[in-house]
């Protein structure tokens, strides 16, 4: 450990996001390796838990050199019901190990990027790999039993063309050009995204016991809704076929499996991941009315998840991540 060298900002926000995560991964898996039909399903999720716990072990283990606070983020023991009824299908519990593995992939790489220090590319590195390897081994078991989403086939291309008008950027009048491979595969990647959200959100609302996140969730499900159409209308209009979709994804449990906390800030990681994904979608969608979609999106997704934050505070449930010193504050108290 290079503990001469302080841990710089970025280092501290990054490691302190993903103990939480991680810890709030033990508790999802705990629940999926109680109720999951399926038992050859069960080693990718006790996988998904020995990753999880190994990466917090070690990041608890740095906490303690660098005299760090360890983050609270979620206990088993206070975040999950245990012997609660099945809630989500066994595909539902795959699709959401992607999901845990392609945010894990993207942020343990940003973490590699942003750190100064070796160690920390180090521990990140191999973070990186662990979900690599976890991702690879649920997509060829989901490929296996036939339930892997691909993105749609095209054409290869033949020859290299070049665009010499404007009318290439155009998408509200006029003639429209075909989609790009890029802008199909970001459509894809929103559309999947927001039926993990829309069943999500469904399941949290049929057995949370307070009113106003029932209704929250609800409004999650009808945004995740509105998006998945406004998708496939832009995926039809050039014919290409949108995305297959997992049927019987709930039961008629009424028993929650998770507190109301952890529920909120799961749908609230799922609305940052969005607009994350809506971003860059955005910013590499040459179509004027594509880019708009996704500004459309954002300004859809950003309201919900600051009220989902409200909801946390409101009842005190929201973990403070690192911040900077308020010296100001401090002046003034002296």
């Amino acid at each position: 450990m290079n503990s001469s060298i302080k841990l710089s900002s970025a280092e501290i926000s990054n490691l302190w996001s993903t103990y939480v995560n991680d810890s709030l991964t033990v508790c999802l898996m705990t629940h999926f390796k109680e109720t999951v039909e399926n038992q050859d399903i069960t080693p990718l999720i006790d996988e998904t838990i020995q990753v999880a716990t190994n990466h917090m072990n070690t990041l608890k283990t740095l906490f303690n050199l660098e005299n760090i606070v360890i983050p609270t983020g979620f206990p088993v023991e206070k975040h999950v019901i245990t012997n609660a009824p099945k809630l989500f299908s066994d595909l539902f519990y795959l699709e959401y190990m992607r999901h845990i593995c392609k945010v894990g992939i993207g942020s343990h790489g940003t973490a590699i990027t942003l750190s100064a220090r070796e160690d920390v590319r180090a521990i990140y590195s191999d973070f990186l790999n662990d979900a690599v390897k976890l991702n690879n081994n649920i997509m060829s078991f989901m490929q296996e039993i036939g339930v892997f989403i691909r993105t749609p086939n095209m054409q290869y291309p033949e020859e290299v063309k070049f665009a010499h008008d404007q009318s290439y950027l155009r998408g509200y009048f006029g003639h429209r050009r075909p989609l790009l491979a890029l802008e199909v595969t970001h459509l894809t990647t929103t559309s999947l995204h927001n039926l993990l959200g829309q069943s999500t959100c469904l399941g949290f609302a049929q057995v949370t016991g307070e009113e106003e996140l029932r209704q929250y969730f609800l409004r999650g499900k009808k945004i995740s809704e509105d998006i998945l159409g406004h998708v496939h209308d832009v995926l039809l209009d050039s014919d290409v076929p949108s995305p297959m979709t997992w049927d019987a994804e709930l039961t008629n449990s009424i028993t929650s499996p998770f507190s109301d906390q952890l529920m909120l800030f799961v749908i609230g990681t799922l609305s940052n991941v969005a607009i994350s994904l809506y971003g860059t979608a955005m910013s590499t969608s040459m179509r004027h009315d594509v880019g708009a979609l996704y500004a459309n999106f954002i300004r859809k997704a950003a309201p919900f998840g600051e009220d989902g934050l409200n909801l946390q505070i409101e009842r005190g449930w929201l973990e403070q991540p690192p911040q900077f010193t308020d010296h100001e504050k401090l002046a003034r108290e002296k």
